[in-house]
């Protein structure tokens, strides 16, 4: 990979080592306020010269080694640069495994808009998501012998459970509304061989007849970021085999006090309900993120699969008791909703 380094003071000189690796080469330095004469033995342009160039024939990526970062970017998009030339920020990140990674393999990783889970992609190396993988999701014995099962991945993301439960020998399915070449998904896919399918969909349109039928779902970090969380588990059932399980994991209301603020002051009523089946509707408000909707304590999250046709087997709590998790396992159909609908099937 071809580099020009967008800079030439004390952080490019602390990067130019870690640049010049195997599968690096830096072609230029450009300076913002000087040009001419050479630095680190690679010639200095203007940022009017390196505009010139062009990008997969003169060099392939530009790496910003200066802290005024967005003061670049703003004067190369003016400049006509091709902002898709910068590399991302955690370019530096996967660097550190250069030694590891072929160059196909980093430009591969690179490619990659934006990750969303930090986890081991392939042997040794890891990627720099915010969301931490968490292996103990799928140390039940129930998930230790899936080979040849039919498992979908609601809520996929970049796939770390999805190549997981490939490495285990299942037929894997995921789900999710991220694009796969959007998220870490494709790359995930690519770099491994991995053989699963993925539908950019919502939950909301699961069904049988487009998505198939499993043996296994896993529906991590979902629940709790849709308007309608029981449509959602009522599609779950609807895909799963009959005696099929669901594994289930978020956020919950017996441990929010150590993540939301507003649980906190509020943490001595909420622990007088817990044994009652509620849920908190948090629109805006829960951990100050827009995307998070209904909180259940464990009671309710319980009471939501067991009046949608499964018994639960299994249930803990996780993260200070802020994340719970059940294992579920379908024993009939969701029920009607309304007695006069149960007389309608008959």
């Amino acid at each position: 990979m071809r580099l020009l380094v967008w800079g030439t003071g004390s952080r490019a000189k602390e990067l130019v080592p870690t640049l010049r690796t195997g599968a690096t080469e830096i072609v230029a330095f450009i300076d913002s306020f000087d040009s001419g004469g050479s630095f680190s033995g690679k010639p200095v342009l203007a940022p009017g010269q390196a505009a010139a160039l062009k990008v997969g024939s003169d060099y392939d990526k530009i790496v910003v080694a200066s802290c005024f970062e967005k003061e670049i970017l703003d004067s190369a998009e003016s400049l006509g640069f091709p902002l898709s030339a910068f590399l991302p920020e955690w370019f530096f990140h996967f660097l550190r495994y250069a030694g590891r990674l072929n160059e196909e393999q980093l430009v591969r990783l690179l490619a990659v808009p934006w990750w969303y889970h930090a986890f081991e992609i392939l042997p040794g190396i890891m990627t720099p998501g915010i969301c931490s993988y968490k292996p103990y999701l799928l140390d039940h014995p129930l998930t230790r012998e899936v080979s040849g099962k039919k498992v979908l991945d609601i809520g996929a993301w970049d796939g770390p459970y999805t190549l997981e439960m490939a490495r285990r020998g299942a037929r894997v399915t995921a789900f999710d509304i991220q694009p796969p070449d959007h998220s870490g998904f494709d790359a995930m896919r690519d770099l491994n061989g991995i053989d699963a399918a993925h539908f950019c969909e919502s939950v909301y349109n699961l069904d049988p007849q487009r998505h198939g039928r499993f043996d296994v779902v896993l529906f991590f970090g979902v629940y709790y970021h849709l308007r309608s969380p029981l449509l959602a588990i009522t599609n779950i059932n609807a895909v799963l085999e009959d005696g099929g399980l669901v594994f289930v994991e978020g956020a919950v209301l017996e441990g929010a006090s150590t993540v939301d603020a507003f649980c906190a002051d509020n943490a001595d009523r909420i622990a007088n309900v817990a044994a009652m089946p509620m849920a908190y509707y948090v629109k805006d408000i829960f951990q100050d993120h827009w995307s998070n909707w209904w909180v259940p304590n464990m009671a309710c999250l319980r009471h939501w699969f067991t009046s949608s046709g499964f018994a639960v087997e299994h249930e803990a709590l996780f993260e200070n008791d802020s994340r719970g998790y059940l294992i579920a396992r379908k024993v009939g159909p969701v029920p009607p909703e309304h007695a006069v609908l149960e007389g309608a099937r008959s």
